[in-house]
């Protein structure tokens, strides 16, 4: 029967490319393993403390324990080859050239689901061998970067930047909409000076466009961090989007400012 055990000096160092490098994982600490056979092959359970990789941990970190299992490769190749898109947000699992990984990243499964985990490790671990040398040769460039935990940070530096773009432009629309409605044009007027920009018509009509155009990038911004988020590539995606954001501001700005001198005069 396996018993648990504490990790020998330097078990980390024994493995070339494993789990926890691909997700980046910090402050590496293994407490404990479990070592072990199923279904032929050797296997060992590494409950492994690291840096939390949640959305808020780029504050003061705080720790979590992922059990990673793990199982030897019946010998050492670089052919061994499992798809990056088998690094998702629920299950990761990969392969470096003696060994197969499996875990979820920032749990430890009960004793009782063990077996399905090795299972699915051993399932991987004989994929590999049945197709040693077989990888793609369009997966060998692949475009799209797999899942990695740490892109959901870039969530929350798009937040803290449109967010406040978000209210403001909400703000105007609705100060529009509301002049647009009681006079039926747009009336932007300094009481100082009384003067100001009076928009009828298809200026106005130019105005809403102007105001909504950001407000749909700002929609799918966020539809991208809510639907994407655990999907490959996805920072890529998200930054891309972000910057395009801004370009669409910018010059919707320029537009409306330009809108706005065309039709200024007393108010």
């Amino acid at each position: 029967m396996a018993t648990r055990e504490a990790p020998p000096p330097g078990l980390l160092d024994g493995f070339s490319a494993p789990l926890w490098e691909r997700l980046r994982l910090d402050r590496l600490r293994p407490l404990s393993i479990v070592r072990g056979q199923h279904r032929g092959h050797d296997w060992m359970a590494i409950d492994l403390e690291h840096v939390a990789t949640g959305l808020f941990s780029t504050g003061r970190p705080r720790t979590d324990t992922t059990t990673v299992f793990v199982v030897r490769l019946p010998r050492k190749s670089s052919g061994w080859y499992l798809p990056d898109d088998r690094i998702t947000a629920t299950q990761q699992v990969c392969v470096d050239d003696g060994h197969v990984y499996a875990a979820a990243l920032g749990q430890r499964p009960r004793v009782r689901d063990w077996r399905r985990w090795l299972d699915t490790a051993i399932d991987a671990a004989e994929e590999v061998v049945r197709t040693e040398g077989q990888r793609p040769a369009a997966d060998t460039a692949q475009a799209a970067r797999p899942w990695n935990p740490h892109d959901q940070r870039w969530v929350l530096l798009w937040a803290v930047l449109t967010v406040p773009l978000a209210f403001m432009v909400l703000a105007v629309l609705m100060h529009a909409f509301q002049e647009w409605r009681s006079l039926g044009a747009i009336v932007w007027c300094d009481s100082r000076t009384h003067l100001g920009s009076t928009l009828r018509g298809w200026k106005a009509a130019a105005c809403f466009g102007l105001l909504l155009l950001p407000l749909a990038g700002l929609f799918q911004l966020a539809r991208t961090s809510v639907a994407h988020i655990h999907t490959p590539g996805f920072a890529l995606r998200l930054n891309l989007q972000g910057v395009a954001l801004a370009g669409v501001s910018l010059l919707a700005l320029y537009a409306l400012q330009k809108l706005l001198a065309s039709a200024s005069g007393p108010c």
